[in-house]
């Protein structure tokens, strides 16, 4: 510590006002908001979390929890949370998977969220003659509701590690627990996205088989990808387990392309020598989680598949273990996934027969929807 510094701060006293500013906008009831303290202090001091440790004198780099625990200042003491939660937020958003796959994340009140459900019937166009009345087909709107999730750990802090170990370095292994967190929220989605969010599994994903079962072959993935794409769905995302990822990767068709696209050489778009039109993937980003079944790979349109929900944002709580001495911390965070459209991801199960049992359903029959009626 800089005690010169720390001495002719500006600063002091004013932390706890702060970083109390700060957490009751987290916690708002009716609009809570995922703000970290830097962003506030930017946004309400125009000052930075670093011009903030130099005013008071530390140094993170050589400074340890212990040191700013042991200022005669208790409001600056108020830093330390945000530390470990600045800490944890940049390793929940590290590398996840969900922020690649959602198609909108919405703030929303309490636990339960009631979610518009349509479905188009009898909607197919048909010619209409000279003064004819043009027929009407129908919308059907109604209600579902999705019931939001707490996920939470907690990690204690040996005594040793706030007494002698630098803030800087404390925070990279803090990072690592935000990077679990993470893929606790991955493993929600994932479930969401092949079960769905409803109980009678009303939501839950297609599940398509393939042409010779546990034999993968290219034609099954374009299969897919052909009749997302008629439907209207970008498919250009993948998840499964690493065994099902190795056996999609070593298929020729990938291992030709060095784009990591969906096509045989000669150009993405270019099949034999065909250009193709409608709409497959000339690249393809894959995700690899080991909450995939081993036999099952999602196809995914991120644009139309899922929503993330968020009704509290990352909190983060500390408490005082004497009988170990350590510093628990426990980080929640309360969200949830929703459907949008049940056809914007499909289930590919290889252990399945596409032509015996698990063919497309009925409702991604595009040629029905295609299909023009002349009277």
């Amino acid at each position: 510590m800089d005690q010169v510094k720390y001495d002719s701060s500006k600063f002091k006293g004013e932390i706890q006002n702060w970083v109390n500013n700060c957490e009751s906008l987290r916690r708002n009831a009716e609009n809570p908001v995922d703000i970290t303290f830097e962003s506030y202090l930017k946004k309400k001091k125009d000052i930075s979390l670093s011009a903030v440790f130099e005013d008071l004198g530390i140094d993170p780099s050589v400074d340890t929890i212990e040191n700013i625990f042991t200022l005669p200042d208790p409001s600056v003491r108020w830093l330390v949370p945000e530390i470990i939660r600045e800490a944890l937020r940049l390793g929940l958003r590290k590398n996840p998977i969900w922020s690649n796959v959602v198609a909108a994340e919405q703030t929303v009140k309490g636990l339960q969220v009631v979610l518009p459900h349509l479905n188009m019937s009898e909607a197919a166009p048909k010619y209409v003659g000279e003064a004819e009345t043009i027929g009407l087909g129908t919308i059907s709107f109604g209600q579902k509701s999705l019931k939001l999730r707490k996920i939470g750990r907690g990690v204690k802090i040996p005594y040793e590690v706030r007494n002698y170990v630098s803030i800087n370095v404390v925070a990279i292994f803090l990072q690592d627990f935000g990077i679990k967190l993470g893929h606790a929220i991955d493993g929600l989605m994932i479930n969401t996205l092949i079960n769905g969010e409803q109980a009678d599994g009303s939501e839950s994903a297609p599940v398509i088989g393939i042409t010779t079962p546990n034999t993968l072959t290219y034609a099954d993935i374009l299969r897919i990808w052909v009749r997302m794409s008629r439907i209207g769905r970008i498919p250009n995302l993948m998840i499964g387990g690493e065994a099902a990822a190795l056996s999609t990767l070593n298929l020729t068709e990938f291992k030709t392309n060095n784009n990591g696209g969906a096509t045989t050489p000669g150009g993405p778009g270019n099949i034999g020598g065909i250009k193709l039109k409608t709409p497959v993937p000339s690249n393809t980003d894959y995700f690899i989680h080991g909450s995939m079944p081993a036999n099952q790979q999602l196809i995914i349109d991120p644009a139309s598949a899922v929503i993330k929900y968020n009704a509290q944002p990352l909190l983060v709580e500390s408490e005082k273990i004497v009988s170990n001495q350590t510093e628990a911390t426990y980080a929640t965070l309360t969200t949830g996934f929703g459907i949008v459209f049940r056809d914007g991801r499909v289930l590919m199960d290889t252990s399945l027969d596409f032509d015996t049992t698990n063919p497309f359903p009925a409702y991604m029959d595009v040629d029905a929807l295609e299909a023009v009626t002349i009277d």
